[in-house]
């Protein structure tokens, strides 16, 4: 990037450029902007060798977790994958119960017989199924996940197909704007391929090294890709507001015998046995996924549960980011706008910014975290804070906002790519001299001085040169003529008088 960063001259045409750093992640450039419903693929894996990286088959559980997040507006198709790629359930809107339940007893219909691993067919069919999303409107996303390299059955053939995945595969990706979200499950699969397709498509990449983690992953990938609202969980305690009209737990287990206990703030406790209306209880040996409709305003706790647990909620009054880059900076700085919105406007009243705390939290690329205080709102309602990334690679953020009675959080994240060089010298501006120029007694005209041009000979000082040669030419022939005539004379005359 810094060979060619150099050859940019205009400082707004560089920031520009540089904004560009920021990788298709969720960056919105409009107030009260949502993102587009999801064209989604989960595309999984089903060779035999699952049956020994995936013992417990904890993918489906996972694949569950990532649909039940989904909105109503999105879609989903399910595809199952060995020597071919074959679509368990076609792109459907989970618009309704029943499109929902098919979409996720779809996944358990994906078996561990398969022979092979051809992930070229994959993507195929996922271009295939997808190309037409973006017109629509719609991002378009697959979820890849292989335990395996690029096989089906002979060495040739396999490093031809996994060649044709960067040369044409790649760019029909690119062309309709299809990301791929990709998932190595163990260290044995190819993990430099995964890696590459994800970059190149601007999406993301993961290792899950055992099966345990797997459902994280899908949590992170709906994370990056739908960019939530939560609630920041602290100590395994929550806060729900009124404006909250459903709340979705993912509670992550100790071991496969945790019993996950969720208690309100009247002090009732629920777990997967008891049936309340408006509560929904999905168990798994690593993780349970806890629904509930219209929660109880006020302090919530998930009791025998691991770290690490999610809090996503569906509310009225939603935590929404703006991203902007400094065309004035020739490394790359974020500046990040955050605002509340309520029915598509944005909240400006004191009662619910008053004593609102908000901290952007930033994890690097290479795990560690910083985290910064955001200034107060402006009268608009408006807060603003600027970071600058300082390596190269991909960020995980949020904003987190709290009071006494309302919190909030959104996770969202970005590539970024620092110039290696340092930035170019300024160049050295022309200095420029003026001169009044009479026109007429009531009017002047600035006229600028250039710089003095090299000598040139124009078309108006040929025709004067020529016609000054001529003149003098002819001067000498009317010397010499009128001399010549004298002596001419004088020698006639002598010869006269002799």
């Amino acid at each position: 990037m810094g060979s060619w960063v150099k050859r940019i001259k205009n400082k707004h045409l560089l920031g520009i450029v540089l904004g560009l750093f920021i990788a298709a992640t969720g960056l919105h450039n409009a107030l009260a902007t949502q993102k587009s419903p999801l064209d989604a693929l989960v595309i999984m894996d089903s060779s035999g060798s699952m049956k020994k990286t995936d013992p417990r088959e904890l993918r489906k559980p996972a694949a569950k977790l990532f649909i039940t997040l989904l909105g109503n507006e999105d879609k989903l198709s399910v595809v199952s994958f060995s020597s071919q790629a074959w679509p368990i359930t076609f792109l459907t809107q989970l618009n309704t119960e029943t499109n929902k339940d098919k979409a996720i007893k779809a996944t358990d219909r994906v078996s561990s017989k398969g022979i092979y691993t051809n992930i070229h067919a994959a993507i195929v069919k996922g271009i295939d199924m997808l190309k037409a999303s973006k017109a629509l409107d719609r991002d378009p996303i697959i979820v890849l996940m292989s335990d395996g390299k690029m096989d089906v059955g002979d060495a040739n053939k396999s490093t031809e197909l996994r060649q044709q995945i960067f040369d044409e595969l790649i760019p029909q990706l690119k062309q309709h704007h299809i990301k791929i979200y990709s998932i190595a499950f163990t260290e044995n699969s190819d993990q430099t391929l995964l890696q590459e397709i994800a970059d190149a498509t601007e999406g993301r990449y993961a290792l899950a090294a055992s099966d345990d983690v797997l459902h994280k992953v899908f949590a992170k990938i709906f994370e990056q890709s739908k960019e939530p609202n939560l609630l920041p969980l602290s100590e395994n305690q929550f806060v729900v507001d009124p404006s909250i009209r459903e709340i979705t737990i993912i509670a992550n287990k100790k071991s496969d015998q945790s019993k996950i206990y969720l208690e309100s703030p009247g002090g009732h406790r629920y777990n997967s046995n008891f049936k309340k209306q408006g509560l929904k209880w999905f168990e798994s040996p690593g993780f349970d996924m806890i629904t509930l409709s219209k929660p109880e305003a006020g302090n919530w706790k998930i009791l025998f549960s691991d770290d690490d647990n999610k809090a996503y909620i569906v509310a009225d009054i939603k935590l929404r980011t703006q991203f902007e880059y400094n065309t004035e900076s020739y490394y790359p700085e974020l500046m990040i706008k955050t605002w509340f919105d309520k029915d598509d406007a944005t909240v400006s009243n004191n009662e619910l910014l008053n004593n609102m705390e908000l901290v952007l939290e930033i994890e690097h690329p290479d795990g560690s975290i910083d985290k910064q205080d955001i200034d107060a709102a402006n009268a608009d309602g408006i807060f603003t804070t600027r970071y600058k990334p300082t390596m190269d690679g991909i960020y995980a953020a949020s904003i987190i906002a709290t009071s006494k009675t309302f919190q909030r959080q959104q996770i969202f994240s970005f590539r970024a790519v620092i110039p290696k060089q340092p930035p170019p010298e300024p160049e050295p501006e022309i200095e420029t001299t003026e001169e009044i120029k009479s026109v007429d007694e009531t009017k002047t005209e600035v006229v600028p001085i250039a710089e003095p041009a090299p000598a040139q000979q124009e078309p108006e000082d040929d025709l004067t040169q020529a016609l000054i040669y001529f003149l003098i030419g002819n001067l000498i022939l009317l010397f010499l003529g009128v001399n010549g005539f004298l002596i001419f004379r004088m020698m006639k005359n002598k010869k006269t008088s002799q």
